[in-house]
């Protein structure tokens, strides 16, 4: 059998259907076929074979214990094997069900698109629920970075987590979605309706990458792009700016030097809302790689929010300029000025800016959510005396 392992949907498919196929299946007609294509060795056939047949269940159950050890291929064999001796509502039972969300035909921004028009691939769920709107930069984005996600992720695979520039290709679908929260990269890293990588291997080969490999910086980030939000996934940030900068422009993540300072910057932004001060300056140098990135101009306002109202105005309003109208943030940028705008007893802007903030929301792409800017816009401006 492969050294690939058996991938965590599948284990769960088997642990979920564990009592019915371990009551309802003689495990006799199956471990012949099982045995002759590698599933089984020789030791274990045995084993199995040394179970008398009264006690039906304890072999089937010990069958479903060794399946997971067995490798990648060990899941499609044995549902195989109940197919074509006698068992296909046990084998039923064993099927993937079908990606969250995924509609025979979407009713888009532009047209229908029907699921042969989009590539199969982990995440054509997701790319299907963006192809209506792919005029737009943001659904661009995302389409794009699911694609370069999906290609890291088959090259890790087809190797055994072997082949780093897999680990580039992900780590770049990261930059291209310009992800930042720690949560949404491990949901799309080990989710079993996302990439569903193998979490141990792909670790091993994370902690297994010298500093001359080109991959190095990217799998430096990849550890340290999922960790929880708090000093040290601020350090380990570090670190890989660190490396990328001394390495220059022939590591992989130099140009994306702008969004990988977004990410320590919003790190500390996160840690230290009541005083931002020591998130500018990633969010400044974030600026100096990519003037116009707008993500950074988003992030250098909500430090300047308590540091400097009157330039968080005027930067809100340049990422309104640079930003295109279905990126996430752009709402909140607009519930941050109605909040900027009513602390300075400008009502009417203020009512303006959370007209606007309604309105785009409905420009927001599939997936992406309103966020908590509204909610602290409405406790503002509703504190605003009525005169």
């Amino acid at each position: 059998m492969s050294d690939r392992p058996m991938s965590e949907k599948h284990r769960e498919l088997l642990r979920k259907n564990y009592v019915p196929i371990s009551r309802d299946l003689h495990a006799n007609h199956v471990i012949p076929y099982l045995y002759q294509e590698g599933v089984l060795t020789e030791e274990m056939k045995q084993r199995l074979d040394s179970i008398p047949d009264e006690r039906r269940q304890e072999k089937s159950r010990k069958l479903l214990d060794m399946l997971p050890t067995r490798g990648h291929r060990a899941f499609t064999v044995f549902k195989t094997s109940m197919e074509e001796s006698g068992f296909p509502f046990l084998a039923k039972l064993l099927d993937e069900p079908p990606p969250p969300e995924l509609p025979k035909n979407i009713e888009g921004a532009e047209s229908a698109v029907s699921i042969e028009d989009v590539p199969d691939g982990p995440l054509k769920w997701l790319r299907l629920k963006f192809q209506p709107y792919k005029s737009s930069a943001s659904a661009q984005k995302m389409i794009r970075g699911c694609e370069a996600l999906e290609l890291g992720a088959k090259l890790l695979g087809d190797s055994d987590y072997e082949e780093p520039e897999g680990v580039v290709k992900i780590v770049e679908g990261f930059m291209i979605q310009e992800r930042l929260n720690p949560r949404s990269l491990n949901r799309v890293l080990y989710k079993s309706d996302h990439l569903d990588l193998n979490q141990e291997r792909l670790g091993a080969l994370l902690t297994s990458m010298e500093d001359k490999n080109r991959a190095f910086s990217s799998c430096l980030l990849l550890q340290a792009a999922p960790l929880p939000v708090d000093e040290n996934r601020a350090a380990e940030i570090r670190k890989v700016l660190q490396v990328i900068l001394k390495k220059g422009e022939v590591d992989p993540l130099h140009k994306y030097l702008h969004h990988v300072y977004c990410m320590l910057g919003g790190t500390i932004l996160e840690m230290n809302y009541d005083d931002p001060s020591p998130a500018l300056p990633a969010c400044t140098s974030a600026l100096t790689y990519r003037q116009d990135y707008a993500l950074a101009v988003h992030l250098a306002a909500e430090c300047s929010m308590v540091l400097s109202p009157a330039d968080a105005v005027e930067q809100f309003h340049r990422y309104l300029q640079l930003a295109p109208p279905c990126d996430k943030r752009f709402h909140w940028a607009h519930y941050f000025l109605a909040i900027l705008y009513s602390r300075q007893s400008e009502q009417e802007k203020a009512e303006e800016h959370y007209k606007l903030a309604t309105e785009k929301e409905k420009n927001l792409l599939p997936s992406y959510k309103v966020g908590w800017a509204k909610e602290q816009a409405q406790m503002v401006l509703s504190e605003v005396p009525t005169p």
